[in-house]
């Protein structure tokens, strides 16, 4: 007999998603691991999508030519992510574009907060598609995370971008959160 699957709405971003459910806790276990099994995670390539040690990631998207600055000397020192691109990112501003090209996320017009916003890409992307977006990261990021929105947002771009200095624990510039923002990436 074949199990009946039940299919829900997650958060906002109305795809559905299988409800998986199991009489032992070692069911999700058994799942997960097959998940990963099946994708092979030990083949992929780390870094597929982007070069640490390069000073630019060209990229296209939403009809644009992207071209994200990076620092790589900046890599070195403790606790500094936000000075190159990373694949998450890549994937993170392809899968907006993708998702709002199927019509299942509607970014125009929302308020978008972008925390540790690093080199910028995603809200870059998301300004792109019509999103009103605060781009946030710590003092000695903002210079170039300001270069990258100025030299990618110049035209054709349908919401707004800002970048403003955040520092996690601290208390946030009211702009941040009143209104409060329809999406925080």
């Amino acid at each position: 007999m074949e199990e009946e699957r039940l299919e829900m709405m997650l958060g906002s971003y109305g795809g559905k998603v299988s409800v998986l459910e199991w009489e032992t806790e070692s069911g999700a276990a058994e799942e997960t691991m097959l998940l990963w099994g099946i994708q092979q995670p030990t083949l992929s390539k780390q870094n597929a999508f982007v070069s640490h040690s390069s000073l630019q990631l060209l990229l296209d998207a939403c009809g644009h030519s992207l071209s994200i600055l990076q620092s790589p000397s900046s890599l070195g020192k403790p606790g500094v992510t936000g000075a190159v691109m990373w694949d998450s990112g890549v994937v993170l501003g392809k899968f907006l574009e993708h998702a709002v090209d199927l019509g299942i996320l509607v970014l125009q017009g929302k308020k978008v907060v972008e925390l540790g916003s690093g080199c910028g890409l995603v809200g870059c992307i998301a300004a792109l598609l019509g999103a009103q977006v605060i781009l946030t990261d710590l003092p000695d990021r903002l210079r170039l995370l300001k270069k990258n929105v100025e030299s990618n947002l110049r035209h054709g771009v349908r919401g707004s971008a800002a970048v403003k200095e955040l520092t996690w624990g601290d208390d946030p510039d009211n702009d941040l959160i009143e209104p409060p923002p329809d999406y925080v990436f």
